[in-house]
């Protein structure tokens, strides 16, 4: 069975309805079924995580830039 993050998600929300329905019409591959939702939430929260630093650091350098020309 082909997984598609868009059978357990939605977009990057786990949607429970999704992965119940998938489990019950796979009941013999729920270990990889669990394995492939945990791989894409660790996924997903890595990749928050990293935009979430980015944004920190832009916003540190945008606040730099207006005290460099906007101060008088």
């Amino acid at each position: 069975m082909e997984r598609k993050t868009a059978d357990f998600f939605d977009w990057d929300k786990l949607n429970m309805q999704k992965v119940m329905t998938q489990m019950s019409q796979h009941p013999d591959q729920m270990d990889k079924i669990i394995g492939f939702v945990v791989e894409k939430v660790e996924h997903f929260t890595e990749f928050k995580t990293k935009k979430e630093h980015l944004k920190e650091k832009y916003d540190h350098k945008l606040k730099d830039l207006y005290a460099e020309y906007m101060s008088e």
